[in-house]
């Protein structure tokens, strides 16, 4: 999460998905790209990122934006 931050200039408000590939791992983070008040408005953004075994990022993507008080998939 601290590296993705670093590499997009924006807060990361937690993993939502994490999973081994063999060579390392997959997360799925998302980020707060657009900070608004009240925090309910405030636009997040879902990232992929894979990382070698050491735990480096190796390549990151933006997947979807959206508001953090619209409802995702259930």
């Amino acid at each position: 999460m601290e590296q993705l931050s670093a590499l997009t200039n924006c807060e990361a408000a937690g993993v939502s998905r994490l999973e081994s590939d063999g060579d390392g791992w997959v997360f799925q983070v998302e980020i707060i790209e657009v900070p608004r008040v009240p925090d309910t408005t405030s636009i997040l953004a879902s990232y992929e990122a894979r990382t070698d075994s050491d735990g480096n990022i190796t390549a990151y993507r933006r997947q979807r934006r959206y508001p953090r008080n619209q409802a995702g998939e259930m």
